[in-house]
């Protein structure tokens, strides 16, 4: 049953708060840390050890707790469950003999350092079925058992997509909600809890899309981590491993969150994993909540994909992905039915239908979802282009496109051109942005950019360097300054294609170094709307990420240096360095930044604030000694949500 409602809060946000508020942490304070490290450009440890656990009744006796150890950065542990009953063990069981009741349990683990931390759960005793427990339901901050996090620290799983990002507006309880940007599935959400065994429970949440999409749709799954042996890693698994999903439609109210409730039974699972993601529309979820079911049995989970063929565009297959169901009807919005499991329909012509699957258990059960598709021809727009040889100004171009009727050419000067392949002479030099936009003949239209460089001579091309090329998959801007580039990107058209940076350098041994020397997982520099004039740009928010390019120069000439820049604290400097080679590790630069790998050197004045308006524009000369230079920008001080670093438009001329 779907429910309502207008943005207010909620009592069960408070009940989850007092819950936490329950758990009583204490963990060691940084000041009290001090290790020297023997070797020289070595980093103390600052990472300190952090315990957390999550409990659960055994299924043979209640009063037995089986403990999870969730500590980080810890190789040792002391449990303490009252009376004197103390463990060493990483993952105890204990049997609290005088049955139900409440226990203070605490946990200190311990790392190789001495550092500790410590945390103490009141742990309920009590027969009947486990109560799960979700951590961050709501995506507020500072909710995590332990205190702290940012709304989503419970919900990552980088092997199976990107973190979710936060949203404020809108939301329904609280101040903060789920948002998932396109392209579809880039981003998910995953958290493991515990479960009783062969128990009915009801999974509860809040939704909300824009309208207009194409596939408006977000899928919420509940997987069997026990059934599947662990922490799903892939896609794969995840399908595979699907004990319930549902998937939801609702985009007539943006401003308007929509109630959704899944049933399911846990199987021979004690520990299940909640998973989300979306199809090609922008959505967001809130509140969670997860609750013991009814008993009996449950209905089942209803889901599909389609898919258009690449051969005819009338044709679609619907991809079942139901779980619980033993028989299936279809309706395809066009009179057609079918009762097969996963069918192929072709349509008459071109229009808007609403597909309706209803999938029935061994039980009568049944459940029934709703998807519509525009059918629309396919187009692709892709072209070259060639300068001629007898005049740099004028420039041919070839189109490349798939399924187009028309074609429609804008060459950055103001003129425009209909058909197929022109030429154009340019009046002045300069740099130009051609765009070519491919119809198809049902209206559906695709994008091809290409910025070209009308000058007689060599000129350097800095390659994204306003962080805003890409448009459907925007963190793709970051991938222009990375120094391990992915081998594909999402191009304007939402389609994947070979990345254009991937083949041009690589610097996996750079990589491994940042890593080990900072302990953080990725070198990438994020790619952030916070863009100077409200543009996108880079962010740098860990202290091992980096801005990284290999340009091509002319050896011995002089060229000047533009960056963008911002801080939002005092006190961290941000670092430019126009390197002559592609350096393996930051010792030599650390030592002096006179070493032979630099060229040029510039520290950024630190200029902050925290409400985004501190842009300034910074610029240096410098003489290349080699003809391929790398930008290398850093910032070691930054810390992530309070201390951080911006750049934006990054030349060289």
């Amino acid at each position: 049953m779907k429910y309502q409602i207008n943005l207010y809060n909620k009592a069960k946000f408070l009940l989850a708060t007092l819950v936490l508020a329950s758990m009583a942490v204490s963990c060691v304070g940084d000041e009290l840390f001090r290790d020297d490290l023997p070797e020289a450009n070595s980093k103390a440890d600052t990472v300190f050890p952090e315990a957390n656990f999550s409990y659960a009744s055994s299924a043979d006796d209640f009063r037995t707790i089986n403990f999870t150890n969730l500590s980080t950065e810890a190789l040792s542990f002391v449990w303490d469950f009252g009376s004197g009953d103390t463990s060493i063990e990483e993952d105890p069981s204990f049997t609290f003999e005088a049955g139900e009741g409440t226990y203070p349990v605490s946990l200190t683990a311990t790392d190789g350092n001495g550092e500790t931390g410590t945390i103490t759960i009141e742990v309920v005793v009590a027969e009947g079925p486990f109560q799960p427990i979700i951590l961050e339901a709501g995506f507020e901050d500072d909710t995590l058992p332990e205190g702290g996090g940012d709304g989503r620290d419970s919900w990552r799983n980088n092997d199976l997509g990107g973190v979710i990002q936060i949203t404020g507006s809108p939301v329904t309880f609280g101040d903060q909600g789920a948002k998932l940007p396109v392209p579809a599935g880039d981003r998910i959400g995953y958290q493991e809890m515990t479960v009783d065994p062969d128990t009915n429970y009801d999974l509860s949440f809040w939704y909300t899309m824009l309208s207009g999409s194409s596939d408006a749709r977000l899928i919420v799954s509940v997987l069997g981590v026990t059934q599947n042996g662990g922490t799903f890693t892939t896609l794969e698994e995840v399908a595979d491993g699907t004990i319930a999903s549902v998937t939801v439609t609702n985009d007539e109210d943006p401003e308007t969150y929509v109630q959704q409730k899944l049933s399911f039974n846990s199987g021979t699972n004690n520990t299940i994993a909640i998973f989300f993601t979306n199809g090609g529309v922008e959505g967001r979820l809130d509140d969670f909540t997860i609750d013991i079911g009814a008993e009996g049995a449950v209905p089942p989970s209803a889901g599909f994909t389609p898919e258009q063929s690449e051969v005819n565009f009338l044709e679609y297959t619907f991809t079942n992905s139901s779980t619980g169901a033993v028989s299936y009807e279809w309706s395809f919005g066009d009179g057609n039915m079918s009762t097969e499991e996963s069918p192929t329909h072709v349509y008459a012509t071109a229009s808007t239908y609403t597909v309706t699957l209803t999938a029935t258990n061994e039980s009568g059960l049944s459940t029934t979802l709703e998807q519509s598709i525009e059918i629309l021809a396919p187009v692709t727009a892709d072209f070259t282009s060639q300068v001629d040889p007898n005049d740099y100004r004028t420039f041919n171009f070839m189109d490349a496109s798939e399924g187009a009727e028309t074609l429609l050419w804008e060459f950055g000067d103001g003129f425009q051109f209909t058909g197929m392949d022109p030429m154009h002479t340019y009046d002045a030099d300069g740099t130009y942005e051609v765009v070519l936009t491919a119809t198809s003949i049902t209206g559906n239209s695709a994008v091809a950019t290409e910025t070209i460089v009308v000058a007689e001579g060599f000129v350097v091309q800095v390659l994204n360097g306003t962080f805003d090329e890409f448009t459907v998959n925007t963190g793709d801007n970051a991938d222009a300054w990375d120094m391990t580039p992915n081998s594909t990107v999402v191009d304007n058209n939402g389609n994947t294609v070979d990345s254009p940076y991937d083949p041009l350098w690589d610097n996996g041994a750079l990589d491994s170094w940042l890593e080990t020397a900072y302990g953080d997982n990725s070198e990438q520099a994020g790619s952030t709307s916070d863009g100077n004039n409200g543009t996108r740009g880079a962010k740098l928010d860990e202290r091992g990420r980096r801005l990284y390019q290999v340009v091509t120069v002319q050896q011995g000439e002089t060229y000047t240096f533009s960056i963008d820049a911002r801080t939002t604290a005092a006190g961290i400097t941000s670092e430019v360095f126009i390197l002559n080679t592609e350096i393996a590790d930051e010792t030599g630069i650390n030592a002096s930044t006179s070493d032979s790998a630099i060229d040029a050197y510039f520290a950024i004045p630190n200029i902050f604030a925290t409400d985004g308006d501190a842009y300034a524009t910074h610029t240096f000369e410098f003489t290349a000694s080699t003809n391929e230079i790398v930008i290398y920008v850093r910032n070691i001080d930054v810390i992530d949500n309070s201390a951080e670093a911006f750049f934006d438009n990054i030349t060289i001329e």
